[in-house]
């Protein structure tokens, strides 16, 4: 019979009796965790005690439990700012660029959508409008444009200057700055220059007179 087996048995279970965690909803918390390892250190086996690495691991997975509820704190009090404030959040958009991350247009008789976009710095700019099979039918070259919000109105006419039909196409637009960098821009909703409060909506107002539900902001930066 293995004597120190008998009495570290013993000695868990008088833990039990005088170190017993309260947790109904089975959730351990960081006072639980460390009511736990105080009690492992209490009665720890002494011919058979706690190595340092094994200590060192519980000690860190501590500290990972007291990062994640601080974080999970933080988290609650930005989402309760976020509802209790909203047309103060709303607010910090003005003077904001915004993308929807649509990249269609909607072309009829008697309206064509504008294309709006910006530039981070001076470069020529291209656009290109392909139908619904994928292919480029428009390429429109508005040569170097400075740095900036821009809009460009499309005439409807393809590569042989023959009127589209009505319908859906979509719009790519690149860039080329002068180290011979190109990249492809996101079509934008433009600069929001106000924001109105219709109902339960945020509505943002651009430079390009657009007016975009809070909910379809897709991206956000300050100078395009």
């Amino acid at each position: 019979m293995n004597i120190a087996n008998i009495i570290n048995d013993a000695n868990i279970a008088e833990s039990m009796k005088s170190d017993k965690v309260q947790n109904p909803k089975s959730v351990l918390t960081k006072d639980g965790f460390l009511k736990l390892l105080v009690a492992q250190l209490k009665y720890q086996d002494p011919l058979h005690p706690l190595s340092n690495d094994q200590f060192i691991q519980e000690n860190t997975m501590f500290s990972q439990l007291e990062q994640l509820m601080n974080m999970s704190k933080s988290m609650s009090t930005l989402k309760n700012d976020l509802t209790t404030n909203p047309k103060e959040y709303a607010a910090s958009y003005l003077g904001k660029y915004i993308s929807t991350g649509q990249s269609s247009i909607q072309v009829n008789k008697n309206k064509i959508d504008s294309i709006s976009f910006t530039l981070s710095k001076e470069a020529d700019v291209t656009v290109h409008i392909s139908d619904s099979k994928g292919e480029d039918i428009a390429d429109i070259d508005l040569g170097k444009l400075s740095k900036g919000a821009h809009s460009y109105t499309w005439n409807g006419k393809d590569n042989k200057g023959n009127s589209v039909a009505t319908g859906t196409y979509t719009v790519r637009i690149t860039a080329k700055y002068d180290d011979g960098t190109q990249v492809t821009l996101s079509k934008s909703a433009g600069k929001v220059i106000a924001v109105n409060f219709e109902g339960n909506q945020t509505i943002l107002l651009t430079d390009s007179g657009k007016q975009i539900p809070l909910s379809q902001v897709q991206t956000v930066s300050s100078g395009g």
